[in-house]
């Protein structure tokens, strides 16, 4: 499974382009992001969940994921729209984006 994550926005300037693949992560890291997956419901959610007015004091977040099975899915989103079965999941990639400083982001 790969995961691309894209984080902009927000004052700070933290900005993250990273991109996951499952298959070099550990065993616990790896079964933790399908967990979150499977628990935010991801696959369903719809493609775009950001809020029309792009507020410049917030982080917008693209999260696309392919799985081994062929299956891609890209969903959207800014904090103020995100759906809270989403916020684990987006929480821990931003945790694994700064403690792999060797993944571009």
């Amino acid at each position: 499974m790969i995961i691309n994550f894209i984080r902009s926005g927000d004052i700070t300037g933290e900005d993250i382009d990273m991109r996951l693949d499952l298959n070099n992560l550990s065993i616990d890291e790896s079964q933790e992001l399908v967990g979150l997956i499977e628990a935010s419901d991801f696959f369903n959610l719809p493609g775009n969940i950001a809020s029309p007015d792009l507020a410049t004091d917030e982080y917008h977040y693209s999260i696309s994921v392919d799985t081994d099975g062929g299956s891609h899915h890209t969903v959207h989103t800014d904090d103020s729209s995100m759906p809270v079965s989403l916020r684990p999941l987006i929480t821990v990639l931003s945790r694994l984006a700064f403690a792999n400083p060797s993944e571009p982001k």
